[in-house]
């Protein structure tokens, strides 16, 4: 009966935190190419937003920097998983029409796009505006 009482005390002192977690980071983030809906560039050239169409937005980091994002009209993506309903992951690309540099961005990781990295964003492009003079 004690060792019942000790195993189920050790089950939900393991099971309350990550209860309290939010939904996604429970679970791992998942962008299929078939619901890409739009994307948006983070200053710096090291990482990509995209937001789904169910409105769920993405933070693509990439290898090394990705120059030029802000220029394309349109971006294409290719996934090394089998059909459009594979999740993006490390190691796939980003690909840009670049007559200029390479025409593709390695993926690094994939996480959400947090309000605390949005904040962040925000502060490298209001940085790199102050830098450059341009008020």
């Amino acid at each position: 009966m004690i060792r019942s009482l000790v195993l189920a005390a050790a089950i939900a002192s393991v099971a309350v935190p990550v209860l309290a977690q939010p939904r996604e980071a429970q679970e791992a983030p998942c962008l299929r190419q078939r619901n890409i809906y739009d994307y948006q560039v983070v200053p710096g050239n090291r990482s990509l937003i995209v937001t789904d169409t169910s409105r769920r937005r993405y933070r693509l980091n990439f290898i090394g920097q990705c120059y030029n994002l802000q220029y394309q009209f349109g971006l294409a993506f290719r996934s090394r998983g089998v059909g459009t309903l594979s999740c993006i992951a490390p190691g796939d690309e980003v690909l840009k029409n670049d007559p200029v540099g390479p025409p593709q961005c390695i993926v690094r990781s994939v996480e959400y796009q947090t309000r605390a990295l949005d904040i962040a964003d925000q502060q490298e492009a209001d940085k790199r505006r102050d830098h450059r003079g341009d008020r």
